[in-house]
């Protein structure tokens, strides 16, 4: 009697239906779903508010501006809201479905790689659609004051589903290619960080005067690799003109002519590669590519001392670092150095202005915090929940060991796996202010303003920022770790982590932008708290702080010890969400276990 052939499902349901189902009986992703339509809601709101006011003109013209503005208002930041969450919708996708018992399953079912894969994608992606589709009656409703082109509430919804799509098919590749964990997750949400960074900067770099246009530039190579940059080619036609240089060939006129139409297919090109590659890695690739020879090279090293304190070892790795790894750490804090270096020396040899140098700056700074944030947000707010799911905790709440130094090893154990990427801000800083010091003043580091020459940036605020800096990461690691205690999944805790060191590291930003701003010399304590409007303060303080009865030296020494005591809040602030963390700790692991 002949043998069956085994049935192989090349359909994704299934899978889709697991995600699905399952996670939205959750109520985290009910939360979520309200407060993303909350901050919509409220940008509307307050971009109202700020272009009619109260009493303001109402006439149509000037609503239909005011509608023009809000809208554009409105999309950047739901962009940059779906940046925010399909990172961590997607980190469930590397951090539970690599784990090779959750793989070795799906592998015995009859559904096809392709059904694996695809499902994945779906069911992950679906969530982030449902935001945008959530989205769209706010975004509508704008048509009512004018000024809005209902086309455009289209174009900009669907860059905000090409974006989820392609960060969602390079989280399902990782996840399928067996490489996840909390090192991958930490990785990936950076590489979205710098990705659009870079883009960002290049295009800023590249651009170039439109001719025959006033006051307008033209796209660059780099305008369809950003979201945000498609969306200002969008919103804004007069003023960033889609352009390509006569006699250029089709595929350079696509490029540079159509940048939403580029966007949109890099995308798609983007997403059928990867998750191409994730199917043949599921199977057919995944035996040829094992990590047999890797194992056996970490058997033949030498061991890590593990110290004094063995959970503050596993958490900064627990185990041998491969070289690349180790190489990318490190070799962010050389790169940090290189430019620092580099953007110094071109505004001192006066091959670049002035004000270029101090946007230079701003940005590097903006940066590589924003990196070190992220960074210490995944690594924290993961560290425990892995322990959790992968049974670790279970054999150390067997151990002798309390609460409270088991959550202290971990906060100095991600510390110290953070501690590369903390060099680079810190390296920028004290550098840039160490040059801004000794300069006293030259044209080549100052800007003429109507009161006369100010610096390009205030060493005394960059200084402060540098004191500030590792006093917040300590409180974002505390956060994390509290939230990796109270939350079951990955997802969940790096949520709520985000968004209260988010919250936290730049509310205060609109008090220190925008033209004609200046700070009171009183709150400047407060303002110095948060990390990144303590950069901008840091860049704009001497316009700033002109009006501070201390003079301009005693408003640079202001500014370091603002940095001191904002330090020392932070640090008080992480001690005391440790302490409530550690006090809980038991009872709720209880709770988690269903013994409560």
């Amino acid at each position: 009697m002949p043998v069956p052939k085994p049935i192989t499902q090349t359909h994704f349901r299934p899978l889709v239906e697991r995600i699905v189902v399952t996670a939205s009986r959750r109520k985290r992703h009910q939360f979520i779903r309200v407060l993303f339509l909350t901050v919509l809601a409220a940008t509307a709101a307050l971009s109202l508010l700020a272009t009619v006011g109260f009493g303001g003109d109402a006439s149509l013209r000037s609503l239909a501006m005011a509608g023009a503005f809000i809208f554009e208002a409105t999309t950047l930041v739901e962009i940059a809201l779906i940046c925010l969450v399909t990172p961590i919708f997607m980190a469930g996708a590397i951090q539970q479905e690599s784990s090779p018992r959750t793989w070795d399953l799906l592998l015995t079912t009859p559904m096809s790689s392709m059904g694996i894969v695809v499902g994945n994608l779906a069911g992950r992606v679906f969530f982030v659609l449902a935001l945008i589709l959530a989205g769209l009656p706010i975004l509508l409703s704008l048509q009512i004051l004018g000024g809005v082109n209902p086309g455009s509430v289209v174009l900009a919804a669907a860059v905000a589903a090409g974006t989820a799509c392609v960060v969602g098919a390079a989280a399902v590749m990782l996840s399928a290619s067996r490489t996840g964990g909390r090192r991958a997750v930490l990785w990936f949400y950076t590489g979205i960080v710098v990705a659009l960074a870079l883009s960002w900067i290049a295009d800023g770099s590249l651009r170039s005067p439109v001719p025959g246009v006033l006051g307008a530039t033209g796209t660059t190579w780099a305008t369809p690799l950003n979201p945000f940059l498609v969306l200002e080619s969008l919103l804004r036609p007069a003023r960033y003109v889609a352009n390509a240089p006569l006699g250029s060939s089709g595929l350079v006129r696509f490029w540079l002519g159509q940048p939403l139409a580029a966007y949109l297919a890099t995308c798609g090109a983007a997403t059928l590669l990867l998750i191409g590659w994730a199917i043949l890695r599921v199977r057919t690739l995944g035996p040829l590519m094992g990590r047999g020879s890797t194992s056996r090279r970490r058997l033949v090293r030498r061991p890590r001392p593990v110290g004094l304190n063995p959970i503050a070892w596993r958490a900064s790795g627990g185990r041998p670092r491969s070289r690349l790894e180790d190489t990318a750490r490190w070799g962010w804090a050389a790169a940090a150095l290189t430019v620092t270096v580099v953007l110094l020396s071109l505004a001192g040899g006066g091959s670049i202005l002035p004000t270029t140098a101090r946007s230079g700056i701003l940005i590097v700074l903006l940066i590589e915090t924003s990196v070190v944030i992220l960074a210490a947000i995944a690594a924290a707010s993961t560290s425990i929940t892995r322990d959790r799911e992968d049974g670790t905790l279970d054999l150390l709440l067997t151990t002798p060991i309390q609460s409270t130094p088991y959550l202290r090893g971990k906060l100095i154990g991600v510390g110290r796996l953070l501690t590369p990427l903390l060099l680079a801000p810190l390296t920028t800083a004290v550098l840039t202010a160490s040059v801004l010091a000794a300069s006293r003043g030259e044209a080549a580091f100052a800007l003429q303003t109507p009161t006369g020459l100010q610096p390009v940036a205030s060493w005394g605020g960059l200084i402060g920022f540098a004191l500030t800096l590792p006093a917040f990461l300590a409180f974002c690691i505390a956060i994390g770790l509290h939230w990796s205690v109270r939350s079951r999944r990955s997802s969940h805790a790096m949520l709520a982590s985000t968004v209260i060191a988010g919250l936290a590291a730049g509310l205060l930003i609109p008090c220190v932008s925008g033209p004609g701003t200046s700070v009171a010399w009183g709150v400047t304590p407060f303002v110095s708290a948060s990390p990144l409007a303590s950069i901008v303060l840091a860049i704009s303080g001497p316009a700033m702080l002109s009006g501070s009865p201390l003079g301009a030296g005693g408003g640079q020494w202001l500014l370091v010890v603002s940095g001191i005591i904002a330090a020392v809040g932070w640090a008080a602030i992480a001690m005391m969400s440790l302490k409530t963390t550690a006090r809980g700790f038991v009872r709720t692991m209880r709770q988690l276990a269903g013994t409560n």
